[in-house]
């Protein structure tokens, strides 16, 4: 099943998402990443248009977490928890990015769900998100960012 159809909100986080992930699945997709579920796991939850990127992004998103972990450990709001870099708590969206002729790319948002009904907001004791930028034709990182918090 494609993640627009079937493992998807209603309403998109974001209005010009492609797909999205809801968090309850993501998982599954981090415990199939580097088997051979991993390009399966992948096309069920956005099809096979997007399955290879999903999966740069998710190992990209993985990398830069479990390097930031030990900072974000001690980052703190008044009266909050540390944050704790846990993809599997995230939801992900993508959109199509294409400002000019020549440059097209995917962008992925990796963002927690807990706290406020609408994350935009406000933090949460455990907010963060992350983003990867993909170009679309090199199939490489453009960027990667975050946490926002």
């Amino acid at each position: 099943m494609y993640a627009s159809n079937y493992f998807s909100h209603p309403n998109f986080k974001f209005p010009n998402s492609i797909f999205n992930i809801n968090r309850q699945y993501v998982p599954a997709l981090l415990a199939a990443m580097g088997t051979e579920r991993q390009d399966e796991m992948a096309e069920q939850l956005v099809g096979a248009d997007y399955a290879l990127y999903l999966i740069l992004a998710v190992e990209a998103a993985q990398q830069l977490a479990d390097e930031l972990a030990p900072i974000t450990s001690k980052w703190s709001l008044p009266r909050s928890h540390p944050l704790s870099m846990d993809l599997s708590l995230c939801s992900i969206d993508c959109a199509e990015q294409c400002y000019l002729k020549h440059e097209h790319w995917l962008t992925f948002w990796f963002y927690s769900e807990e706290g406020p009904e609408n994350w935009m907001d406000g933090y949460s004791d455990q907010f963060y998100d992350l983003t990867v930028e993909i170009d679309f034709d090199q199939l490489t990182i453009r960027r990667l960012s975050g946490p926002s918090r």
